[in-house]
């Protein structure tokens, strides 16, 4: 990832997951993105190349997605 690529989708706060994986795909080039409903366990290790997609009960985007 070079130091000009996008690495955080505030924006995306509100849209379904699907628009967010899409956008964050389209914009960032990024494979490994991970939506996370409510409840999900995740690790606490940071990889540069994944980007998390925190979701509420109805698939929509609660935070900004960010790289780590």
């Amino acid at each position: 990832m070079t130091s000009t690529t996008k690495t955080a989708w505030p924006e995306l706060v509100g849209k379904t997951a699907d628009e967010a994986v899409k956008v964050i795909k389209e914009e960032s080039g990024l494979e490994k993105i991970h939506v996370c409903g409510p409840g999900s366990r995740t690790t606490r290790d940071i990889d540069d190349e994944r980007v998390r997609v925190y979701v509420d009960e109805d698939n929509k985007v609660t935070s900004g997605p960010t790289c780590g």
